[in-house]
């Protein structure tokens, strides 16, 4: 079935059946390249604002109209760009949320620089514990600094098994634990090695 609908005194034009009596469609062969709400071309000057944003805000915390302006960037780029390159920024920013405490490769890392400042510590570590584990990691670390000034065999064992009684406070799994032991075995098996 075909209505008609006249517009303005020119010729009645059919319209679809499907189409009818629906308000704001009409049929059409021209096919758009882009959507109209779809993704716009920004301007350039409103990409580098953006860059220039990112990098003054990781740098001071904050960017000025002034810092802009000493960036090269006039007031009138500033006030037509400077929506746009704000909501670039926002739709860019990744906030990187990472819970709280050493995972175990900085576990690793810090076994193996053996630095009684530096305590690794986990997410599930209680105060009264930490108390604790710090007078372990302390004889850990006196263990491996003599260990480096004289490496015997002896001394290495007393190293690995104060490391074991270090990470038995921390919260982590057994085979955490043995990571961590086994990456500082073979880190002594690699220095307690005579130079040739």
């Amino acid at each position: 079935m075909l209505t008609h609908v006249r517009s303005g005194g020119a010729m009645p034009r059919p319209i679809a059946s499907s189409l009818a009596d629906k308000p704001g469609h009409r049929a059409s062969s021209q096919v758009r390249p882009d959507h109209p709400a779809g993704e716009q071309k920004l301007h350039h000057r409103a990409v580098e604002l953006a860059d220039m944003l990112r990098e003054l805000t990781g740098a001071d915390g904050g960017a000025s109209e002034a810092e802009l302006r000493s960036r090269g960037f006039t007031m009138a780029e500033i006030v037509e760009h400077l929506p746009s390159a704000t909501l670039i920024v926002s739709e860019s920013w990744v906030r990187r949320v990472d819970p709280p405490g050493d995972r175990v490769p900085d576990i690793v890392t810090k076994a193996l620089a053996a630095a009684s400042h530096n305590m690794p510590k986990t997410a599930g570590l209680d105060p009264e514990d930490e108390d604790i584990a710090a007078g372990a990691w302390r004889r850990y670390c006196t263990a491996r600094a003599a260990w480096k000034l004289d490496p015997w065999v002896s001394q290495g064992e007393r190293c690995l098994k104060l490391l074991e009684a270090f990470l038995s406070r921390l919260p982590l799994l057994e085979r955490e634990r043995n990571r961590v032991v086994y990456a500082l075995a073979a880190q002594q098996k690699i220095e307690g090695r005579p130079a040739q």
